[in-house]
């Protein structure tokens, strides 16, 4: 992959390269550059170094690519998951609803049915007193009988 600072480097190696042979192009001899050694040298340590620094930055932004697709998939798969949880959550407030309605409606017959034990209760004692009380008059009438009886 060409990098801008690639190409610079390289069209100045060219450039250099073109300058320096007499006769090609249409430079005269007032124009002409001349590179040397050390310098050309220096050059390639550019570019190497600039290739090598290209390659590093190449290298991260893959790395980088690779961590922000992963983000996105979590961030997705955890999007997903909040929706799941707001659809649960709606049911359950729901479920609880109708259990808070169903508790309340027990409620109110348990209260019913607590207040007519209650009058069953006053019922039964009713009863039972008027039956002592009728077994007394039958026990009472029962004496007096016998007393007549073994007074005759």
């Amino acid at each position: 992959m060409w990098t801008t600072t690639k190409l610079c480097a390289m069209l100045l190696m060219a450039l250099c390269f073109y300058s320096c042979l007499p006769g090609l192009g249409s430079c005269s001899e007032s124009r002409m550059y001349q590179i040397s050694e050390n310098e050309l040298m220096t050059l390639e340590q550019h570019l190497a170094t600039l290739e090598q620094n290209n390659s590093e930055l190449l290298n991260l932004l893959n790395a980088s690519e690779l961590d922000l697709n992963e983000a996105s998939r979590s961030l997705s798969e955890s999007k997903k998951e909040l929706a799941t949880l707001k659809a649960q959550l709606e049911t359950l407030q729901a479920e609880t609803k109708t259990l808070s309605e169903s508790l309340r409606i027990a409620n109110e017959e348990l209260a019913k049915a607590s207040a007519s034990f209650k009058v069953f209760e006053r019922e039964r004692d009713k009863i039972e007193n008027r039956l002592r009380t009728q077994r007394n008059v039958w026990e009472a009438l029962f004496a007096v009988a016998v007393g007549i009886a073994i007074a005759k």
